[in-house]
């Protein structure tokens, strides 16, 4: 009986444990970018609303490490949220939208819709990734990421 008494607090605390490790859990290498446009004047609000879900609707369907995506009001300028699993996943969609990539003539239309003020990226990336993204020639941040933590 005694070990039986033992056994019930070892058991409970079995089934309240997690199968998934904690790193499991969070997305340790996420990456971030905070696009700041204009909608161009040649375009109604309706035209907007409808390309950004548009948008949204096919990165999401082509880009499965393209964690979150959200065009926001600000002002009188839209705010891009995009978020992505770690750097790679970043890159995939820089390649997606480059010349060649399989959303090249979406992002052509992208364009057409938005002027790109600024773009900020939050999280560690590579001198290669930077690169890369400055040869889009739009004002560029790069922030390192101090202390975080981002659920998947």
């Amino acid at each position: 009986m005694k070990y039986l008494l033992y056994s019930i607090p070892f058991a409970i605390l079995l089934s309240c444990s997690s199968p998934q490790e904690e790193s499991s859990v969070f997305v340790e290498d996420e990456v971030i970018a905070s696009v700041l446009m204009k909608a161009n004047e040649n375009k109604s609000s309706e035209e907007i609303a409808d390309f950004s879900d548009f948008y949204t609707n096919i990165v999401e369907e082509n880009e499965p490490n393209a964690y979150g995506w959200g065009f926001f009001q600000k002002g009188d300028n839209i705010m891009l949220i995009e978020r992505y699993k770690d750097e790679a996943a970043h890159l995939n969609h820089i390649n997606n939208i480059s010349p060649g990539g399989i959303l090249e003539n979406e992002f052509v239309q992208f364009l057409d819709h938005f002027q790109i003020i600024e773009i900020d990226v939050y999280g560690n990336v590579s001198d290669e990734h930077k690169t890369i993204i400055n040869s889009f020639n739009f004002p560029t941040s790069y922030n390192s990421e101090v202390a975080k933590y981002s659920r998947n």
